[in-house]
């Protein structure tokens, strides 16, 4: 028993290794002719990765507002899907380059998954955002099917993500392709070595 839920905890941890946290920032950059925005706003993402959404503030040269996120249907643009993420608003502080918290959604499945910030025209006017887009549901047919400058819709309640502080520290210096490969793949090795061993000493 010990074995075998070694050998697990060393694929859990695998796993880990190779999911990814992807940053997605609500601002709106006045260097644009509609500046409301995610940045990015096409993302690829695996199963097992999270979407983590910032609420970008004064202090990064852009006007703090108060954004949010939320899932949204392709088929009803502007609106939420059933079930689906919702941040609540983000109020920004004056003197921040961030709002204190961020949103983390995790990725369950590689469908095509739309989101929009629900404050006012800010979807209509292009702040919506695509993961995984393919077939008829990418960025560009989501913005093709928007017709009317017209206030969003607003989930209920918040809920499908958590919210937590915006601990910028955390954050790890960049690595270049090659190098982040070889540290996962070593780390793998070193935990497939781990499980062997304890299967040997049984």
């Amino acid at each position: 028993m010990f074995c075998r839920s070694a050998i697990l905890v060393a694929i859990a941890v695998a796993d880990l290794a190779f999911s990814a946290t992807i940053e997605i920032v609500a601002q709106a950059a006045y260097d644009k002719p509609d500046p409301l925005e995610f940045a990015p706003n096409e993302i690829i993402a695996a199963v097992g990765d999270v979407l983590e959404f910032h609420f970008a503030g004064p202090g990064t040269g852009v006007l703090g507002s108060n954004h949010s996120v939320a899932q949204g249907d392709f088929e009803n643009p502007c609106n939420p899907a059933p079930n689906g993420f919702f941040s609540g608003y983000m109020a920004v502080n004056a003197t921040s380059t961030e709002a204190d918290m961020v949103f983390r959604v995790p990725v369950t499945s590689t469908d095509p998954m739309v989101f929009y910030c629900t404050q006012g025209t800010h979807c209509t006017r292009g702040m919506h955002g695509v993961v995984n887009g393919a077939d008829d549901q990418t960025l560009q047919s989501y913005r093709r099917s928007i017709t009317v400058n017209r206030n969003a819709v607003a989930p209920n309640t918040t809920g499908g993500g958590e919210m937590v502080p915006n601990n910028i520290s955390r954050i790890l210096p960049a690595e270049t392709p090659g190098a982040a490969c070889s540290a996962k793949a070593s780390l793998v090795l070193i935990l497939v070595g781990l499980g062997l061993a304890l299967l040997i000493a049984q």
